[in-house]
């Protein structure tokens, strides 16, 4: 029988894998016109000056105590979770294909769990373990219509390898951050790692700019795509940290199997892809495997 406030963190953990589901096709909207580096580095700070905004109002006083080494640690999230992760995620959008995206996306949930298992000692039952399986087994099907020979090493491009680079940050960004939940309230770890790793995606932009094409700061539709990812993905950061407080971060990386359905039905709606048996197969063991692993106690 599931608890209240686990019930609320499956419904978070939900609408955050739709939310982040939404961002690889809009993310190529905005990068015809906003280079990788400079976009991250914008996003970094609207979401910071947000984030900020919200713990101000919410009372700070956990943050008047902290430490040197709390203050480090929120420097090594942001940098995991803001530098490489989200930084090199919108690199390996713009260097490979929405399709090979989607397929090693498919491997977040596998990664999160083995650095559960490796770094926290966490475990899950058969039946949450089968979900996993069933789930990742429904991506793959999805987001390879069928075929896995795409799966072939020379099907992979520079782009595959940063995307790979980036899920791994992802992992330690969500594992070393249940630790540190243990001591610090999800939103002083959020705001505290977003503020750091914004510092740094600053500093990348300027140093970084000469190799890119000047940003045409003119396209409505990419300031439009970096408010609605900074502002949706720091309160999506914010809950993520809550739902695996909660539910642990093997249970709560499930999710993430959501997230390349909705991106490639998005894809399907804004660029006129198609959708056949093997997407909706997919999507029913997609959602098949979530089940199985949120009914599942720890």
């Amino acid at each position: 029988m599931l608890g209240a406030s686990q019930t609320r963190a499956f419904a978070a953990l939900l609408a955050i894998a739709v939310l982040w589901g939404t961002f690889p096709a809009t993310a190529k909207l905005a990068l015809d016109s906003f280079p990788p580096v400079f976009l991250t580095a914008v996003r970094g700070v609207i979401a910071s000056s947000f984030l900020v905004l919200l713990l101000a109002r919410s009372g700070a006083e956990s943050a008047r105590a902290l430490d040197r080494p709390s203050l480090q640690t929120f420097a090594l999230l942001g940098v995991l979770g803001l530098v490489v992760s989200t930084q090199l995620s919108y690199v390996g959008i713009a260097t490979t294909t929405a399709a090979n995206a989607a397929i090693l996306q498919a491997s977040g949930p596998v990664m999160v769990a083995l650095g559960a298992r490796l770094w926290l000692g966490e475990h899950l039952r058969p039946r949450a373990r089968l979900g996993v399986s069933v789930s990742a087994a429904g991506v793959l099907l999805v987001v390879t219509h069928g075929r896995l020979d795409v799966l072939r090493p020379e099907m992979l491009r520079p782009g595959d390898f940063i995307t790979l680079v980036a899920l791994v940050g992802w992992t330690a960004y969500t594992v070393l951050g249940k630790r540190v939940l243990a001591t610090h309230p999800p939103a002083l770890v959020t705001t505290a790692a977003y503020v750091a790793g914004t510092v740094v995606l600053v500093a990348l932009a300027a140093l970084t700019a000469p190799l890119f094409p000047l940003p045409a700061l003119g396209d409505a539709r990419a300031w439009v795509v970096v408010v609605y990812h900074a502002l949706f993905g720091a309160i999506a950061h914010v809950w993520w940290y809550r739902a695996v407080e909660r539910v642990g971060v093997s249970r709560a990386a499930v999710f993430m199997n959501v997230t390349p359905i909705v991106g490639i039905a998005l894809a399907a709606a804004l660029l006129g892809e198609s959708i056949g048996p093997a997407q909706v197969v997919g999507t029913v063991l997609v959602l098949a495997g979530v089940a199985l692993t949120t009914t599942a106690g720890r």
